[in-house]
């Protein structure tokens, strides 16, 4: 499944993924194999969703990703056009019965929903048309970049270059970038036996560039990961991504979005590998409530002083209040069954509302003295981009077993939303804060925990906090960080729960004081990393 997600990851991130010739290609056959497996075939075109786009100038065939194995036909400074085509509505990919063409040339079907073609360099438009087998026909039109950037020089050497990452590192450009837009710098190493192009930073276009070595410390890796790394065989890549309208569009499809990408770059021998940063973590006790706090490094998360208004996406309270078990003993002559069973009564609707109608005040009164001002809930919940995350919500549920419950019109979000929703510039998070003036959503969810101890059923509250921000680029989403607060004790109730017992439940005083600890505590700690202002600089 991971090497089905990589090759995915090919089209819509612009990830690549490889070592060895050899070992390419034994990886691409078996993402293909694990990808085709799975595929679901459709002979109609309206839950179709196209997402890829076209790259111009290919790297070449040395640096020996698993792309270049991946993609057939692989051609220095030719063009790859790429798309995958997933569903609409629900999670999955669709490989088409009939035909998906470039100019009239069949595309190669890889797997996954995942067709490409690659070619010679060409600067024509290039139609990409779909026909099924039920007669349903669809196209658009999509053009190469004509805003070419050639990397000339690094550090002044134009070959045989090494370069120190762990100082600053200027570029010598030749560019027909517009100036003050952006262009990403990516780097090919190596991760646990796998060779990928990592990216580092996005900086504004110029002739001379600098990066500085803050860039290099933050590159584009799993949040807190720890996995070891290999800068041998390095590739520096520059590259000018543009988000375009297709055009010519008919058929089922509305609008079509498409990446257009131009690469260029220089191999490179890093001298000294950078102290990576795995981000910031915070944590501690107090109230006898254990807390912990969490930033990625700073290509994906932006610094706390961006945010200047906070949306509310989701406020939700949620519980499990019957748990049974049994344990079975044994002795020489007999057998022991033990039943343990632990309830807490199921209380209405309007006693969760109640409750968080007291503690949605308090935790917004914190986050906006600790980090910035928080928008009116129905701000959020009226703009339009928020019926898209209501499609994919979960309902409110209330039984005996279980009860789920969001604040006012907020819905408990899902984890799910469909890959044409939910990443990147063109997701639904980046058009609802662009919707609400927003430079930062939150979600909140309060979990109640049942367990038994010292004889007595009890109650333990359980506190995450997640805000995410605008993303890097395209496809890179970002957070500014999560946190998590947890009871280390439980609280004991009655039959009758009155308001008063309940927020001696989710020990609302001490989680209202561990809450603001935690966030100034997170402050704290960015105040004293400052790769995230200078990284963050680089684009303004």
């Amino acid at each position: 499944m991971k090497l089905k997600l990589l090759a995915i990851a090919l089209v819509i991130t612009g990830a690549n993924y490889g070592q060895g010739k050899l070992l390419n290609k034994a990886l691409s056959k078996v993402a293909k194999v694990m990808g085709t497996a799975n595929d679901q075939t459709t002979t109609t075109l309206n839950d179709i969703a196209p997402i890829g786009g076209i790259g111009s100038n290919l790297g070449p065939a040395d640096m020996n990703t698993f792309e270049q194995s991946f993609f057939k036909g692989w051609k220095p400074g030719g063009d790859l056009v790429a798309f995958t085509f997933s569903k609409k509505a629900t999670a999955g990919f669709y490989k088409i019965d009939g035909t998906v063409t470039s100019n009239g040339v069949p595309l190669d079907y890889l797997t996954s929903g995942t067709y490409s073609l690659i070619t010679e360099a060409n600067s024509a438009p290039r139609k990409i048309e779909l026909s099924s087998s039920s007669g349903q026909k669809a196209s658009f039109t999509i053009a190469p970049s004509t805003k070419k950037v050639k990397l000339v020089s690094i550090n002044g050497q134009k070959d045989n270059i090494s370069i120190d990452p762990t100082k600053d590192v200027v570029l010598e450009l030749e560019t027909a970038v517009p100036a003050n837009t952006l262009l990403k710098i990516s780097l090919a190493i190596t991760q646990v036996g796998i060779k990928s192009f990592v990216d580092a930073c996005f900086v504004k276009s110029g002739p001379k560039i600098t990066i500085p070595a803050a860039a290099f410390r933050n590159i584009n890796l799993t949040p807190g990961g720890k996995a070891v790394y290999s800068y041998k065989n390095c590739f520096l890549q520059i590259s000018f991504e543009s988000l375009e309208n297709a055009t010519d569009v008919s058929g089922s499809f509305q609008k079509v979005e498409y990446r257009n990408v131009y690469y260029d770059g220089k191999f490179v021998n890093i001298t000294t590998e950078p102290v990576l940063n795995p981000g910031l973590t915070a944590t501690g006790t107090a109230a006898q409530m254990d807390y912990t706090s969490f930033k990625p490094n700073a290509f994906l998360s932006r610094p706390l002083s961006h945010i200047k208004k906070i949306g509310i996406k989701s406020f939700a309270i949620r519980g499990t209040t019957y748990k049974q078990t049994t344990e079975t003993s044994e002795t020489s002559t007999t057998i022991t069954t033990t039943t343990t069973t632990l309830q807490f009564p199921k209380q209405p609707n309007e006693v969760w509302d109640a409750l968080m109608e007291k503690l949605y005040p308090e935790l917004m009164a914190i986050l906006q003295e600790e980090i910035a001002p928080v928008l009116p809930v129905e701000t959020v919940t009226n703009a339009p981009a928020y019926s898209t995350i209501e499609a994919f919500a979960k309902d409110d549920i209330n039984t005996k077993v279980e009860f789920e419950r969001a604040y006012k019109n907020t819905k408990v979000v899902s984890a799910f939303l469909p890959i044409s929703e939910g990443f990147g510039s063109s997701g639904v998070n980046e058009k609802l804060m662009n919707e609400i003036g927003a430079d930062a959503l939150a979600t909140i969810t309060l979990d109640l925990e049942i367990s038994e101890g010292g004889g007595l059923v009890l109650m333990s509250p359980k506190l995450a906090l997640e805000i995410s921000g605008k993303s890097n680029g395209f496809v890179n989403a970002t957070k500014y960080c999560t946190l998590n607060i947890k009871s280390s004790k439980g609280t004991g109730f009655s039959n009758n729960i009155t308001p008063a017992q309940l927020e001696a439940i989710v020990r609302k005083s001490d989680l209202m004081i561990v809450f603001r600890k935690a966030l100034q505590d997170m402050k704290a700690k960015e105040k004293t990393n400052l790769d995230y202002e200078i990284v963050w600089n680089m684009q303004n």
